[in-house]
């Protein structure tokens, strides 16, 4: 949840504070407590969305960590067929360059660089394996490769899901301050003669801004008119 989200999150939470801390200035039936009741739903929706954000961007970063977890292990499964490769040179010319990796590549070119090696395999296995590699390596590379693979739809999909939640949160925002815009003009009215309860409301709806801000008249957590 970003810095903007959060703010109007606050403001919303504690009007709804309002709604009940001043629930006798609020006439069952009205369109004050539907409006009243309206924006509630919409804070309590926009808190479920910022979890659910919250819960897709928790999965990322597992995603990215097991992602991490299986990149080192096709490295270490690509490592002592590199230097079979390496020592076969020497007899066999042309080995060496047909099991080329660097550890800074990317995901896409290392996980290229895997398939090429279990590719080789089919005629070199048992060639680097004369020079040390390890026994079944074309087996051991090919499933490193597979379990890198699929971590790539695992983080892709969270960051998906993350986004997808964000801008469910803008609108929601969008749509409680709207209803927020609207009670103000109600709340004038039933606090007439209650100094105390409009000033409540006051402090409620505000939206803190940022320093480099202008102030926002109106207390509807839009961005302020320059």
């Amino acid at each position: 949840m970003n810095d903007y989200i959060r703010r109007n999150l606050e403001s919303g939470q504690r009007c709804r504070q309002w709604f009940i801390d001043y629930a006798a200035l609020i006439p069952g039936g009205s369109i004050f407590k539907a409006k009243a009741n309206g924006m509630t739903a919409k804070v309590n929706e926009l808190e479920n969305t910022a979890g659910e954000q919250e819960a897709a961007s928790s999965e990322g970063f597992s995603a990215t960590d097991v992602k991490g977890s299986e990149h080192d292990d096709l490295i270490a499964a690509l490592t002592p067929v590199r230097t079979a490769a390496r020592a076969a040179e020497f007899d066999i010319p042309g080995t060496r360059e047909r099991y080329r990796f660097n550890v800074s590549m990317t995901d896409q070119e290392l996980l290229a660089a895997g398939r090429s090696f279990a590719l080789g395999g089919a005629t070199d296995e048992a060639l680097l394996v004369s020079y040390d590699a390890p026994a079944g390596w074309v087996a051991t590379v090919t499933a490193a490769c597979d379990a890198f693979e699929a971590t790539f739809g695992l983080q892709s999909s969270a960051k998906g899901q993350s986004v997808a939640k964000n801008a469910e949160m803008y609108a929601l925002v969008k749509e409680m301050n709207a209803f927020k815009g609207a009670l103000r003009h109600h709340v004038i009215n039933t606090t007439l003669n209650n100094p105390g309860a409009r000033a409540a409301w006051q402090t409620a709806a505000h939206v803190e801004k940022a320093p480099t801000t202008k102030k926002d008249d109106d207390d509807d957590g839009d961005p302020p008119t320059p």
